[in-house]
C-alpha cells in the first residue's frame, strides 16, 4: 500500500494581502506555491500538511482573512489538526491539516480554524491514514522550542503502537548548520530522541527554519523545508536570501518514507 502527501510551511500571511512581511508579498508567494501544486502534484497526492506560522502577526482578523482568501472549509466539523479543505489557485476541496507555529496565537488559531472544539494551549494530536500514524507535536509560541512534559508524554504514549509513525512539528529537532537558528532548539530535546529511539518512526517533518535540510538521525529521515514566504540563509546571523519557495512531495510505501522537493518559480 502506498500513498503520498504534500508538505508546506511558514506562510506568514497578514490580514491585508498587500501588506508585505520582510519585504515579501506572502499572499502572492503562497498563491504561486498552491498553483504549482495544483498543476504538478495535487493529482498524485492524498492530502497536504501545513506545519505552522499560518499568519504573522496573529489576530482573529488575520485568520479570518486567510480562511476567506484560501476558501478553507469544514471548520465546523473538523477536529484539529483537520483535515479541512482548501480551494482556489487550481485546487478544489483539497484536504489539508494545519499545525500552529510559534507565530500562531493558539486561541485565535482554534477559534477560527476549529471552532467546534475549545482552544487548547498546545496542539498535540495524532491521526491515522492508510495504516500510518501521524503525530503532531507542539513546542509552544516562542521562537525557541520548549520540551513541555505534556508534549513528551504525548509522544511516548503515541509511540506505543505497531503502526509506522511520521512526526509532524513546527520547530526543528536537529541543527541545520546556522548558529542563530540552531539556538532555537529546546535544551531538553535530548529526551525527544530518547523516546523515539527504537520505535517505528519513519520520518520527522518540520518547518520554522525557512530552509530545506535533510539528514538521517537514528536511521530516521529528518526533513525541514523552505517557507512559502521568505527564506533564511545558512549563516551565523539572520540573513534573508532571494530564493523561491519549496514544497515537499512525500510518498510512503511499505513503511518507507521517501520525498522529492519542488521549487516554485516566482518570475
Amino acid at each position: 500500500m502506498a500513498f503520498s502527501f504534500i508538505q508546506i510551511t511558514d506562510h506568514h500571511l497578514r490580514a491585508s494581502e498587500t501588506d508585505p512581511v520582510r519585504g515579501v508579498m506572502t499572499t502572492y508567494t503562497l498563491a504561486a506555491t498552491l498553483r504549482h501544486i495544483a498543476r504538478h502534484a495535487a493529482a498524485h497526492a492524498d492530502f497536504m500538511v501545513s506545519l505552522g506560522d499560518l499568519v504573522d502577526p496573529p489576530s482573529e482578523a488575520a485568520y479570518r482573512a486567510v480562511m476567506e482568501r484560501l476558501a478553507i472549509q469544514n471548520t465546523a466539523t473538523s477536529v484539529a489538526p483537520g483535515p479541512l479543505t482548501i480551494s482556489g489557485e487550481g485546487l478544489r476541496d483539497f484536504p489539508i491539516y494545519f499545525l500552529p507555529g510559534n507565530h500562531d496565537d493558539r486561541h485565535d488559531f482554534f477559534r477560527v480554524l476549529f471552532p467546534g472544539i475549545a482552544p487548547m494551549p498546545l496542539l498535540n494530536a495524532r491521526f491515522e491514514y492508510q495504516g500510518v500514524q501521524f503525530i503532531c507535536l507542539d513546542w509552544g509560541t516562542d521562537a525557541t522550542s520548549v520540551a513541555y512534559p505534556e508534549t513528551l508524554a504525548f509522544l511516548a504514549d503515541a509511540l506505543q503502537t505497531d503502526l509506522p509513525s511520521v512526526i509532524l512539528t513546527h520547530h526543528q529537532v536537529v541543527p541545520v548548520g546556522a548558529r542563530w537558528l540552531d539556538a532555537f532548539i529546546a535544551p531538553g530535546l535530548a529526551r525527544f530522541w530518547e523516546i523515539v529511539r527504537g520505535k517505528r518512526v519513519i520520518g520527522v517533518l518540520a518547518g520554522h527554519v525557512h530552509l530545506t535540510h535533510e539528514q538521517l538521525v537514528q536511521g530516521i529521515p529528518v526533513l525541514t523545508l523552505r517557507s512559502t514566504a521568505f527564506q533564511f540563509a545558512r549563516t551565523e546571523t539572520p540573513t534573508i536570501v532571494l530564493e523561491p519557495p519549496h514544497y515537499r512531495f512525500v510518498t510512503i510505501h511499505n513503511g518507507v518514507l521517501t520525498s522529492r522537493i519542488f521549487e516554485v518559480p516566482l518570475a
